[in-house]
């Protein structure tokens, strides 16, 4: 269509632009290129970028580049150093079928050269098969291993002589090894024959089988040079597995996963799961890996946080296959205690935050020991509170009950080591993370810590160990090469954006046999404490309560007890468990302007069972439904449906907020599932006003958020 042509023509009458030609590129190194090219022109005025080729971009041909770059980056590059960025970007509808954010569109006429033919008689197969090819430029081996599984066989001799017999449609190029490598003459072109000759998902099968055989095959020759089609397959196959619908099964063989580069496995993703990756799967810790913003700098880097990963995920079979794939790991976690992101509510054995670090002692047995600040009433009354718990450096074990002390370790007698009152001469070595990467106290010859996120915060060795801690928990690693130089943490999120995206998590297994009356009481009182659900006799109950579902749960599960929580007061009487009272305002004058808020939603009758939102939460006896009567606080008198619908949506809120969130990316994942569960729930109460406010992220001045780790900073 020429409209490269037609952008250099543009390039041609703006004295003062940027030209950046995105073939290959990904979205990442084009962010880079665009940031540098910025800050190299000072000048003041407004700053025109042309971006060419971006239907090109990225190294595969099926790519989420393209659209990274026109659908994220250009339209949201919009100053830069206090001037106004104009991004001119080209872009190819036919490649790029998504709705791109444009204020002015240009569209050139078709003119390119005829189209593939598409009668199966007159085109060679082995071209065709060419076309299934990800890299632009591949071996001959390779092309012969794309023509077998096409079931069009042919020998490197045949291959090359039909590249040299059709100049118009395929190059050959000889390469430094002597080797002899062919691609299309043009990306038009290739994406051409794509078009018109798509890999079928028979094909694409066969070629997943063979390059996974060639790439185990050259796995467990070690001392060999991989040969071409290894080679292609470390950057291509994660693509060819998500295009034949067998990606999960690749990236669950762990000796296979440590082959791969991070992007060639996120490019893969964005195509296997234009939904989402599914919850608790290898593709979540890929997602989330990259949502954390992990950059590794080596493969061996890459593989170490792969292993990490999948460790505090509990999959020890595919971490235990990704450190036998793969030698030369330059850090690797023995154990860990750290949170993984993706996985909703508590977890025994996680360690929580981490607040203060140090150790009981200097000598070779000592252990670690940890605070976490859990005081609540922070905006009122404050409880103060700190969670003090002592860990085998070892092995991650507890070593002793955890115990609640009213001052930080601090504060304390002096019954522990950090690096404020470490002798000079202990072997025990202290260091923090900050802006500009580790820093020791006491500083040695010594290798530092791996390269890590912004949630690990510090970190204490213990002869060849590192034990490190941070808003997640503990974890604790080895390293193998000796590394004295400071680096800048991770960034924390994707330069760009993440690939892909989190599918609706599921309801957890739990809350689903609750709703359906399968351990109802057990569940709550999980949250709630022990013995927190005090049953009704039935003689007990007010007659006034009809609703039949309403009696079920008063006498079989029972009311929970709650206290100073989501502004929920609920504390069950035995002498007088339920008590009528009437609907505020009825028989009273009032306002006009406050008489439709102050109507009661039924006749009633209605009893008292506690307080929650300013105001008192009532059971409508004959319909079975939990009302606020709005005195205080939001207009909002519907609390919830039933009994069982109201408890449940507050118990899946309490494990919410009570599980400490590895980042941003990770607690809107859980907000959104927790949402849309109450909306599963109950419908009609959680589009109210009260629950919207709640499940929207509304900072209650109570304790309900004084246990998170994350607040308004990601609602």
């Amino acid at each position: 269509m020429g409209k490269t042509d037609f952008l250099n023509q543009v390039r041609q009458r703006i004295s003062e632009h940027i030209w950046i030609d995105c073939r290959g590129m990904t979205a990442d190194a084009v962010a880079l290129r665009m940031r540098e090219e910025c800050r190299a022109r000072p000048t003041p005025g407004e700053v025109v970028i042309l971006l060419a080729n971006v239907q090109y971009a990225g190294e595969l041909l099926t790519s989420a580049q393209p659209e990274r770059i026109a659908g994220v980056l250009a339209p949201g590059f919009r100053r830069f150093g206090g001037r106004e960025v104009w991004v001119m970007a080209e872009r190819d509808p036919e490649l790029m079928p998504v709705s791109i954010d444009r204020e002015y569109d240009i569209t050139l006429t078709d003119r390119s050269p005829n189209r593939p033919d598409s009668d199966e008689s007159r085109v060679d197969a082995r071209v065709r098969a060419l076309a299934v090819a990800e890299l632009r430029r591949v071996p001959l081996a390779v092309w012969q291993l794309l023509c077998a599984s096409a079931d069009a066989p042919a020998t490197e001799e045949e291959l090359l002589a039909l590249a040299r017999r059709t100049p118009e449609v395929l190059s050959v190029t000889e390469v430094d090894s002597g080797a002899q490598e062919v691609e299309f003459v043009s990306d038009a072109l290739a994406h051409a024959w794509r078009r018109v000759w798509p890999g079928t998902a028979n094909t694409q099968r066969r070629v997943v089988e063979a390059l996974s055989a060639a790439l185990g095959a050259s796995r467990q020759d070690t001392g060999a040079t991989p040969d071409p089609v290894a080679r292609y397959a470390t950057r291509a196959l994660p693509m060819h597995a998500a295009l034949a619908g067998s990606l999960p099964d690749l990236l669950d063989d762990g000796r296979l996963l440590a082959c791969f580069a991070p992007t060639n496995l996120y490019e893969a993703l964005a195509v296997a799961y234009p939904d989402g990756v599914p919850y608790a799967s290898t593709a979540a810790l890929l997602h989330y890996l990259e949502a954390q913003g992990i950059v590794p700098s080596t493969q061996g880097e890459w593989v170490a946080w792969l292993h990490h990963a999948a460790l505090c995920a509990g999959r020890t079979e595919l971490a235990d296959q990704l450190v036998s794939a793969e030698a030369e790991l330059p850090w690797r976690t023995v154990w860990t205690r750290w949170r993984p992101p993706g996985l909703f509510g508590l977890r025994p054995q996680d360690a929580g935050r981490v607040d203060e670090f140090g150790i009981t002692d200097v000598r070779t047995d000592a252990l670690l020991v940890t605070a976490r600040d859990s005081t609540t009433g922070k905006h009122a009354t404050p409880r103060y509170a700190y969670l003090r718990q002592e860990w085998d450096p070892a092995t991650g074990g507890r070593a002793s009950t955890p115990v609640t002390v009213r001052g930080a370790l601090v504060e304390g007698d002096g019954d522990w080591v950090d690096a404020r009152n470490r002798a000079d001469d202990s072997p025990v070595v202290f260091a923090r993370h900050g802006e500009q990467g580790w820093e020791e106290h006491h500083p040695t010859t010594g290798s530092l810590p791996p390269r890590c996120p912004a949630s690990v915060t510090q970190a204490v060795r213990i002869t060849d160990t590192w034990c490190l801690a941070g808003a997640e928990g503990l974890f604790a690693v080895t390293t193998s090469a000796v590394d004295a130089h400071p680096q800048q943490p991770y960034p924390g999120k994707p330069l760009v954006a993440a690939h892909c995206r989190a599918a609706l998590w599921p309801l957890p297994d739990r809350a689903s046999a609750a709703l359906r009356g399968d351990g109802l009481p057990e569940w709550l009182e999980e949250t709630f404490g022990a013995h927190a659900c005090h049953r009704l006799d039935a003689g007990q109950l007010p007659s006034g309560i009809s609703d039949a579902a309403a009696r079920r749960f008063l006498t079989e599960t029972g009311l929970p007890e709650i206290r100073d929580f989501l502004h929920l007061a609920i504390t069950p009487r035995s002498d007088r468990p339920l008590h009528e009272v009437s609907w505020p305002g009825r028989g009273r004058d009032i306002p006009r302007h406050l008489r439709a808020q102050s109507e009661p939603p039924s006749n009633g009758p209605f009893y008292e069972l506690g307080s929650w939102m300013y105001s008192k939460l009532l059971l409508d006896g004959t319909t079975g439904r939990v009302l606020r009567d709005t005195t205080g606080g939001l207009p909002e008198p519907l609390a919830g449906s039933s009994l069982v619908q109201f408890f449940a949506m507050v118990r899946l809120f309490d494990e919410f907020r009570r599980a400490h969130r590895p980042g941003a990316p990770d607690h809107k994942d859980a907000r959104n599932s927790l949402a849309t569960w109450c909306r599963h729930i109950d419908p009609e109460a959680a589009q109210g006003e009260v629950w919207t406010h709640i499940l929207e992220g509304y900072d209650f001045e109570d304790s309900t958020w004084d246990l998170a780790t994350y607040g308004d900073d990601y609602v």
